[in-house]
């Protein structure tokens, strides 16, 4: 049996498969409910984006039953007219969201933009130009659905992996938050650019990339790491150890308050925090915080670096002196 992929997935919606690898996708599709919703939202991506407004909400559970319908339809008369049948039943879709955190809008037919939403779980993107992004959790990513022929942008917030395709002529730039971004031609990258007062850090594989915030620009090559702090536009560059720097999810943070520290916490573990005294949400910390521990190690690292101390009762944990 072939791997169930995205891309044969989109293969399939457009009824382009052979006969057995319908029925094996039919037979995937029928195995569990995370399988329905994941070929709903590439469903939705395809055939109805023109139909999506950011700030809505899809009723899933009808979108369901059409997908089902038309796989029994097609099941029935046995043809590959897949895509006539799925955009006949498109028009009962509201517009929304798509589920899985995926959805597209657009505002004309060539001005479409594609956002991804790894908000429970790693996830991997294959871009219009071949270019692969493996998103870590928390993570989105905003990209056009056609590229042109001399520039490729993307919006990152959060952290992934990049392996850019090399296309001639045609830079690929991924823009972050507080303006910085990285510049390449074809390489493989890591990128942190959360929406917090994280640093900001590219660590180089292969290739090459200019990294570039505010007047600051650098060209990395492999082994380095560039970390820039917008707060206070501090840019440092070092030589790591490319596979310490990619096995872990390091975050640093430079005089960064903990009521903000602590609400990346609550975001990254799903816990609630509080302060015994709101004196105490305004305790600057600098340090390291690596996301790939346990709570408690966490915990540990920030209340040490503060003099604080911290107390926890299954998913409430509160902070005191």
């Amino acid at each position: 049996m072939k791997e169930i992929d995205d891309n044969l997935l989109t293969t399939f919606l457009e009824g382009k498969l052979d006969e057995q690898t319908n029925r094996e996708i039919e037979t995937w599709y029928d195995a569990s409910e995370e399988n329905r919703r994941r070929l709903e939202a590439l469903y939705f991506v395809l055939f109805t984006g023109d139909r999506l407004r950011a700030a809505a909400s899809v009723n899933t559970d009808k979108a369901f039953r059409s997908l089902q319908r038309r796989i029994e339809l097609r099941r029935q008369k046995n043809k590959p007219q897949w895509r006539r049948i799925a955009m006949r039943y498109a028009a009962i879709l509201v517009a929304g969201v798509i589920v899985a955190g995926m959805y597209i809008y657009q505002n004309r037919p060539d001005d479409r933009i594609c956002t991804v939403n790894a908000e429970n779980s790693e996830c991997t993107v294959t871009l219009p130009d071949g270019s692969v992004v493996r998103l870590t959790r928390s993570s989105e990513l905003n990209y056009p659905a056609v590229f042109s022929d001399k520039n490729r942008t993307v919006h990152l917030s959060g952290e992934a992996f990049f392996e850019v395709s090399k296309r001639n002529g045609a830079l690929f730039t991924v823009t972050t938050v507080h303006d910085a971004e990285v510049v390449v031609r074809g390489t493989k990258f890591n990128l942190k650019a959360y929406n917090d007062s994280s640093d900001i850090e590219t660590v180089l594989v292969e290739g090459a990339v200019d990294f570039r915030a505010a007047e600051h620009v650098v060209a990395l090559h492999p082994g380095q790491k560039v970390s820039y702090n917008p707060a206070d536009n501090d840019l440092t560059l070092q030589t790591v150890n490319i596979e310490a720097e990619l096995s872990t999810r390091l975050r640093t943070f430079r005089h960064v308050d903990l009521s903000q520290i602590t609400a990346v916490i609550e975001d990254f573990y799903g816990l609630g925090i509080t302060f015994r005294s709101d004196a105490l949400k305004g305790i600057q910390f600098t340090g390291t915080l690596d996301f790939n521990m346990p709570i408690d190690h966490i915990l540990e690292v920030l209340t040490l670096s503060t003099n604080t101390r911290f107390s926890r009762h299954g998913e409430k944990i509160t902070i005191y002196r």
